[in-house]
């Protein structure tokens, strides 16, 4: 199977994944109309900026993070991730059709294509195997957990990671440095895509590259480090100005998040048993623990494979480890113990991860409660183990140097550290903390960041590794063994299919109509929004309703057509100004004076009263609080009234 044939596999399995979507690739939008509308005018804002620096306004870019809502607040794009990487690669399609649904779609689908492609270059070149390689491939492209983040386009964006990977591989394979240049060139794209997979993977990366290291023992290759050590500055370079702008917030006073609110978007052990409800196979008879983005089941394809790829890395490390079983004879009866104490404290921490911990049998007064106590126990009794025997270090070193090993290892990682500061089972809190903690204070940056099960992603890369390995394995051992592992790759699909997908999703707000179902590019874009952009460069809008987000999503897609200041905004921070404001002006006619005076304050020239959105005639009350206070109407469409708050400067 050649890379091109790959690739259009997961081109034509991504469209059916996600259909009915291309049908309507140019005007419908995956999933619903909430962050999707939000990424799309990042995506706008971004482009339009690249497009005037490319056409020779070189000071273009020097505004890109004082986005265009919360005004006056400075720094806005940086409430939310900036979506970088992606404008760069819609930058050709928005340049032509200036169409950000169509650039929106053809990323989101990209993001199932360049995964698997990646997953499929790195399994390959590790097992030689192509049939391994797309099963891989398509158990990372089509992880269950995918369908419920099809509204989050930034978490969509893990496909550099697999690259990287792929990239550092063929480096040690070959030493040259276009594969390394390849790795650092998929990091930077993978940092400029989003926030969480800089700071989660970056720690990833590090460790793999030790693991090249280590397993073809080129610790004094002082060229290797050398390559290592520019090609790091280099990506440090590029991805340290995207960085520096979410920095100066904070020194402006944005708060961290709080530790209760991480903790709520942390997984539950049982998030793992916990399959999509949308997935048409598993929706129903896999929910054991439903939360906010807790839906992280794996798939059996993934961990029947994975586990096949881990017994297959257990036998070969046994089969290539040597030394005897103890330094000395007197240590023999000693390693026979700590070794039946290992099995038995690996066995109490599953136990207690899956919520059968105990605190007794019988009168043994023996505690497995406690995770981090029985997992210090066991730490000891591995060191003890490798301290005394010379076969235990070789099979230690010859698993940990192979890359289902690493893969294991690192996916058992990112899998604790998906737990969030504390670990839960079923929504119980295990007495201490978890080893996300420790990032949590001590790590600058992942006190802004919110969702630490969003390191399930890393858990489906590194188990998709070892589930290729699994395939290499199944392959070798019979007859038909790649179209085997093809058709287990395809199970994985159909584990986590969801088509007919939702389309324009839109849901009732209260108090308020209904939101309208769609959102419109070019020709079609409501006649308001039209006149706005023929309103001088320094007029600054205000939308009512006001304060209300679902509103406030479309009127932030909608000033893509005009550019123009809003004072409304929507994103993943709202700042204490808006937010007052919003207090004074979600109901104007309640508070008329104040509010009034609020939105003078604000610095809005124009307010827009879209009359049909609101419910028993409060639209026209709005515009009556308006005119009432020396507003004048400038124009009106279909219910939409554009009024004067005071003249442009």
């Amino acid at each position: 199977m050649r890379t091109s044939v790959a690739a259009a596999g997961y081109f034509f399995i991504a469209i059916a994944f996600t259909w009915p979507l291309l049908p309507g690739l140019t005007h419908d939008i995956p999933w619903d109309l909430g962050d999707s509308l939000l990424n799309c005018w990042i995506l706008g804002w971004d482009a339009d900026h690249l497009l005037r620096f490319l056409s020779g306004h070189l000071h273009a870019l020097g505004g890109l993070w004082d986005a265009n809502i919360f005004y006056p607040e400075p720094l806005t794009l940086a409430y939310s991730e900036h979506l970088f990487a992606q404008a760069v690669q819609i930058l050709p399609v928005y340049a032509l059709t200036h169409n950000i649904i169509l650039c929106y779609n053809l990323l989101f689908l990209s993001t199932f294509v360049l995964s698997g492609l990646g997953m499929f270059l790195f399994v390959r070149e590790v097992t030689g195997s192509r049939p391994a390689g797309f099963a891989a491939g398509l158990i990372y492209a089509f992880a269950p957990m995918r369908v419920p983040q099809f509204a989050h386009l930034q978490v969509m964006s893990s496909q550099w990671m697999p690259f990287v990977l792929y990239g550092l591989r063929r480096y040690f394979d070959t030493r040259r440095l276009r594969p390394l240049a390849g790795a650092g060139a998929a990091l930077v794209a993978q940092n400029l895509s989003c926030g969480y997979f800089l700071m989660f993977f970056a720690p990833c990366v590090v460790a793999y590259t030790l693991f090249e290291v280590a397993s073809r023992r080129l610790w004094g290759d002082w060229r290797i480090w050398t390559s290592l050590g520019i090609t790091a500055t280099a990506v440090g370079l590029v991805t340290l100005p995207f960085l520096l702008p979410y920095l100066e917030l904070r020194w402006l006073g944005f708060p961290p998040r709080s530790l209760t609110e991480v903790e709520s978007y942390a997984a539950d052990v049982y998030s793992y048993w916990t399959s999509p409800a949308e997935s048409r196979l598993w929706g129903r008879a896999i929910r054991a623990f439903p939360k906010m983005e807790g839906d992280l089941f794996p798939g059996f394809s993934a961990l029947i494979l994975g586990a096949i790829g881990l017994v297959a890395a257990v036998r070969a490390a046994w089969a290539r480890s040597h030394g005897p079983g103890a330094a000395h004879p007197i240590f023999t009866i000693f390693v026979y113990v700590v070794t039946a104490g290992a099995a038995l404290y690996t066995l109490f921490l599953a136990l207690i991860l899956t919520g059968h911990g105990f605190a007794g049998v019988g009168p043994l007064a023996v505690s497995v409660k406690s995770p981090v106590r029985n997992f210090q126990i066991l730490l000891a009794a591995l060191a003890a183990l490798l301290a005394t025997s010379p076969r235990a270090r070789s099979f230690a070193a010859h698993f940990a140097g192979s890359v289902t090993g690493i893969a294991v290892l690192l996916a058992l990682l990112t899998f604790l550290l998906s737990l969030g500061p504390q670990i839960t089972i079923m929504g119980r809190t295990l007495s201490g903390t978890a080893p996300y903690a420790f990032f949590f204070w001590h790590v600058p940056g992942f006190d802004g960041l919110r969702v630490p099960a969003r390191y399930g992603m890393l858990v489906m890369m590194f188990l998709s590794i070892a589930a290729g390995s699994g395939a290499f394995d199944l392959q070798r051992r019979f007859r038909h063994g790649a179209l085997t592992v093809v058709s287990i790759g395809f199970f994985a699909v159909a584990e986590s299919f969801a088509a007919p997908i939702v389309v324009n999703g839109t849901v009732p707000v209260d108090d308020y109509e209904t939101p309208p179902s769609r959102v419109f590019t070019g020709e079609q874009v409501p006649a308001v929004y039209k006149f706005l952009g023929t309103l001088p460069a320094d007029t600054i809008v205000a939308e009512f309703p006001l304060g209300e987000w679902a509103y406030e999503l479309r009127y932030v897609f909608y000033s893509t057509v005009h550019w123009h200041p809003l004072i409304n905004g929507y994103s993943g921070t709202f700042p204490l100004s808006y937010s007052l404001r919003a207090f004074m002006l979600r109901q104007p006619e309640d508070r008329p004076d104040d509010a009034w005076d609020s939105l003078v304050a604000s610095g809005a020239t124009h307010a827009v009263v879209h009359e049909t959105y609101y419910k028993d005639g409060r639209g026209k009350a709005v515009s009556q609080w308006l005119s009432g206070h020396g507003a004048r109407l400038a124009a009106e469409f279909d219910g939409d009234k554009v009024y004067i708050v005071k003249s442009e400067r």
